[in-house]
């Protein structure tokens, strides 16, 4: 267990606004929803987003059905989060005080994401690209890797960024593929990387991860292909794109593998340390901002009500 006097707890500055003049005034179901993550605070971020996010998904609901009132068949996340990511355009020249737009915190939260948390959206292109790569190669098709194995997240990231998706496993794709020969082992997808490999595939994970945190903040990144012979730019030509990246990718991206059940629970893991914790907090807070956002686009907060996502990056991320 990680010891509970080396960690810096999350120390949680509530979104509140003028406006909620009456318990009635608090959208009902994301209220009960927020109960709920404040309850496994401090001590469980991890835990206390999964139950943010039921707050963020119903709030990307609304705005799907505000934005859309005559016109739905079906609801969709896929539909709701383009709603979400649409309001959050909409506002992101928006003056939360007099010096900073939402499109200002947005970026300083980004500025701030920790490796580790660059490292699992690193790890999950290179993983599922590998077993997509064995599954479709015509000469590999007998070794029986399903497509059932690659992961939706995957899917997403290979369907709404096609260019970065290609130039990435053009490069560090086929770098990791050639270290392992993945099997399916029981129920599960083993990789079969030697051991003379496993420091090399955590450089090109680790690698990869830094690539995309430069992305993030620079949006254009400068990679190489495995013979280091072409030169490819990466890039989030446009605030959409941006945006789209980090919700889908990151946060999305985790509310799937962890509802799911796809990866360990990060602080009950056998490799969870201090980063688990901070990465943990790190997602929170950046959930916590979005919904925020969300909840201004809905009228339930004031602009400047979403300066309390200032306050909770400074005081619970290092090295700000």
């Amino acid at each position: 267990m990680i010891e509970n006097d080396k960690l810096k707890h999350l120390d949680l500055k509530y979104v509140f606004s003028e406006k909620w003049q009456s318990d009635n005034d608090v959208p009902y179901v994301i209220k009960t929803h927020l109960l709920d993550s404040y309850y496994c605070l401090p001590t469980r971020p991890d835990m206390a987003f999964t139950f943010l996010w039921k707050c963020i998904n119903n709030a990307y609901t609304e705005i799907f059905i505000q934005k859309n009132p005559t016109s739905i068949k079906q609801l969709s996340d896929s539909k709701s989060l383009d709603a979400l990511i649409d309001a959050v355009m909409t506002n992101l020249n928006t003056y939360i005080n007099d010096e900073t737009t939402i499109k200002d915190v947005i970026e300083k939260y980004i500025k701030n994401m920790p490796e580790k948390l660059t490292r699992f959206v690193a790890n999950f292109i290179l993983k599922n690209y590998v077993i997509e790569k064995k599954y479709y190669d015509d000469s590999q098709k007998s070794a029986g890797i399903a497509n059932k194995y690659i992961s939706s997240s995957y899917n997403t990231f290979k369907s709404q960024f096609k260019i970065i998706h290609n130039a990435i496993t053009a490069t560090y794709g086929e770098a990791y593929y050639k270290i392992t020969d993945p099997v399916i082992s029981g129920n599960t997808i083993q990789l079969n990387i030697s051991n003379e490999n496993e420091e090399k595939s955590h450089a090109i994970i680790r690698s990869l991860g830094n690539k995309l945190k430069e992305l993030l903040v620079n949006r254009s990144v400068t990679i190489q292909d495995s013979g280091n012979e072409n030169t490819l730019i990466l890039s989030l030509s446009n605030d959409k794109d941006y945006i789209n990246f980090i919700l889908r990718n990151f946060l999305y991206a985790i509310r799937n593998n962890t509802v799911h059940g796809k990866i360990a629970s990060r602080l009950n893991s056998h490799t969870k340390n201090k980063d688990s914790y901070s990465s943990s907090t790190y997602v929170y807070l950046l959930g916590y901002m979005f919904l925020s956002i969300a909840l201004y686009e809905l009228d339930y907060l004031n602009a400047s009500d979403l300066s309390v996502n200032i306050e909770n990056l400074e005081k619970n991320i290092p090295n700000i």
